[in-house]
């Protein structure tokens, strides 16, 4: 899932197959994509947020992007549950960075002020080139979110990218399949043809709340 809404899209969050996800368009744009999911949290189902965002590294403004300020401010507001994955382009020894850069001090600043926190763990490289190893790709929370972050890691799978993979699970997901009907891919002189031969026999003459009954049943 991505934003259609601009041009050359760099951020996106892959659903698999079976996952419930709602979209937020109203939050996603050309480096912010996010989506509302059901998890179970002590024993009761919880709306939590995922997110993806992208911060330039050639950006004239220091991050947050005012896009994340917003989705952040909104989850906070309402109580929700937020969980981003975020390639920050910024250093920080917080997240084990080699060193503190300028884009780092505004968003470690941001992210202490506004009570997220940094679920990185260990000090293994985000950013592998052949002369060059860095951490600056980061997934932060909203408060008490973060306990549903499990076995967060940096493994050894070689990408398609400089960047290294980031995994980790949250606990409680809701993985259930709910079946439903798809109206535009109903055959419908098919449909038509077997709705005739099912009503086939029905009585339509009621004169009674009998008849009613009898008829109901029959339908």
């Amino acid at each position: 899932m991505y934003s259609r809404f601009t041009q050359n899209p760099r951020t996106c969050i892959l659903i698999k197959k079976g996952f419930q996800i709602l979209p937020l368009m109203h939050h996603s744009s050309r480096d912010l994509t996010a989506v509302k999911i059901t998890v179970s949290s002590g024993g009761r189902p919880r709306e939590i947020i995922l997110g993806s965002v992208y911060l330039p590294y050639d950006d004239a403004v220091p991050p947050p992007p005012e896009e994340l300020e917003k989705l952040v401010m909104g989850c906070r507001s309402q109580g929700t549950y937020l969980i981003i994955g975020c390639d920050a382009n910024s250093h920080h020894t917080s997240w084990r960075s080699t060193n503190i850069n300028n884009r780092g001090e505004f968003l470690f600043n941001y992210i202490m002020a506004n009570g997220l926190d940094i679920m990185n763990e260990g000090n293994r490289p985000t950013f592998v080139t052949a002369n060059r190893k860095e951490v600056f790709d980061i997934t932060i929370a909203t408060l008490y979110a973060g306990n549903l972050i499990k076995v967060w890691h940096v493994p050894e799978e070689v990408t398609c990218s400089d960047h290294k993979y980031i995994q980790f699970s949250v606990k409680g997901i809701d993985h259930s399949v709910k079946i439903y009907r798809n109206p535009r891919g109903t055959h419908w002189v098919s449909y038509r043809t077997d709705l005739s031969d099912g009503l086939r026999g029905m009585t339509d003459k009621i004169n009674n709340f009998i008849d009613l009954e009898i008829a109901a049943d029959q339908f």
